[in-house]
């Protein structure tokens, strides 16, 4: 389920869309250094496509609480 905005792709594609998800590393990949470890749990977060899109629409990217703001005060 998407992090930011809710979507699920199982309810919405049935059993095709079971565990997909795309992920947002929270530290800009350009950020990391080679010789870091990656923590999957604590540097990832589950985000849908359209949602992952939009945190990379800026530079930096917005924080994923930024794009819940936007999402709220538009509905």
């Amino acid at each position: 389920m998407c992090a930011v905005c809710g979507f699920d792709f199982e309810k919405t594609y049935g059993e095709i869309g079971k565990g997909f998800i795309h992920v947002h590393h929270l530290t800009p990949v350009s950020q990391i250094g080679k010789t870091s470890q990656l923590d999957p749990i604590n540097d990832l977060i589950p985000v849908c496509p359209n949602c992952h899109s939009m945190l990379h629409k800026q530079e930096p990217p917005l924080t994923t609480d930024e794009l819940k703001s936007l999402l709220t005060n538009n509905e």
